[in-house]
């Protein structure tokens, strides 16, 4: 085990013990205080430096089965402590390192979670103590390392629905795969044309990383299919839908990342717990004018959480309503999404 430190770009540091190694990216925080390995191989986490809240990660291996992806997505794991327990599968420290991403444990996360609150998410980098830390930087969008690059179909009996994988967590997939339906998963810069040959009976543009805005093809994509098909969207799909309706997005202060974040259903006056990782918003004075509604809304801090329009079958949350980790209770979106397009094929 080697000291290591992590620096912030306001020049902060911390430090902590780990096997080596470099990496960079936006260092952010997740309350969740289980299912760590689906947190690390979820890809909206691609490019950031994940803060665990909660004290302890590690100590029941890796459940390989039931992860987000085929991999682990952060640039870094950094825990206040690492315990090795009955394993379910690899180590989590062995697992890590086979992607040669590093695992910093001993680290004040009290403190360092506290000052991202404060000061926001951060930039920063984790080196092996005296080495020099490179804060590196890239023109590519995330969504573009995470995305399949052709097609995968996935049968079932059921209606075909076409996701967008902008870096769509395994979870969503298995939500739908177990009410039947026949998954067609396409790359994220498919082309309208390429998405209506496969015949949807909806499509789901799911969750991903990075700035929405700047996915100016998805959002020229998703503009031309509102109105013609059923279409759902979940995180990120919901901010690239808003924003193809002429809405505008924000990033939050230090994001929303977890598994207990409190959201309401304004329709029913229905609170819901619920699991979410994102750092944009969608601005709610910029929805006047879309044809969208707001349906839910966060708790905490009042940002919008799902919208809909009937007219043009848009239905989509900015939660995480297959959980995986976290709990079910917005597992009822997937419901209402097919129930959306059972009613467009019926008409």
């Amino acid at each position: 085990m080697k000291k290591m430190t992590i620096v912030l770009e306001d020049g902060n540091c911390w430090s902590g013990m780990g096997n080596g190694g470099f990496a960079s990216g936006e260092v952010v925080f997740t309350t969740a205080s289980s299912g760590y390995p689906q947190a690390i191989s979820d890809p909206s986490f691609a490019g950031q430096i994940i803060v665990f809240a909660f004290p302890m990660v590690g100590n029941y291996g890796v459940d390989e089965d039931l992860l987000e992806s085929n991999r682990p997505w952060a640039r870094a794991v950094l825990s206040g402590s690492v315990e090795a327990g009955d394993s379910l599968g690899p180590r989590l420290e062995e697992w890590l390192a086979g992607y040669e991403i590093p695992l910093v444990t001993g680290v004040d996360t009290r403190s360092l979670v506290r000052h991202i609150r404060t000061r926001g998410a951060l930039q920063g980098a984790v080196a092996p103590a005296g080495e020099k830390t490179v804060f590196e930087t890239t023109d590519v969008h995330p969504v573009e390392e995470v995305s399949v690059a052709v097609p995968e179909v996935t049968e079932g009996t059921g209606k075909t629905i076409v996701v967008i994988d902008y870096g769509l967590k395994h979870g969503i997939k298995r939500e739908l795969v177990k009410k039947g339906c026949r998954v067609v998963r396409l790359p994220h810069d498919s082309s309208k044309d390429e998405i209506l040959s496969w015949c949807p009976d909806g499509i789901l543009m799911g969750n991903g990383p990075g700035d929405p805005s700047l996915l100016e093809k998805q959002i020229k994509v998703a503009s031309s299919l509102a109105g013609e098909v059923p279409v759902g969207g979940i995180c990120l799909g919901l901010q690239i839908m808003a924003l193809a309706c002429g809405a505008s997005t924000y990033k939050l202060p230090f994001g929303h990342r977890g598994e207990n974040h409190a959201v309401i259903d304004l329709r029913s006056g229905r609170g819901l717990v619920t699991s979410q990782n994102h750092g944009y918003a969608v601005s709610e004075n910029s929805l006047e004018g879309t044809g969208l509604e707001v349906t839910h809304r966060n708790l905490a801090d009042g940002s919008v959480e799902g919208v809909r329009s009937v007219e043009r079958q848009v239905l989509a949350v900015q939660y995480h309503p297959e959980g995986s980790p976290g709990p079910a209770d917005g597992e009822v979106f997937f419901e209402e999404f097919l129930s959306m397009c059972e009613r467009s094929s019926s008409r």
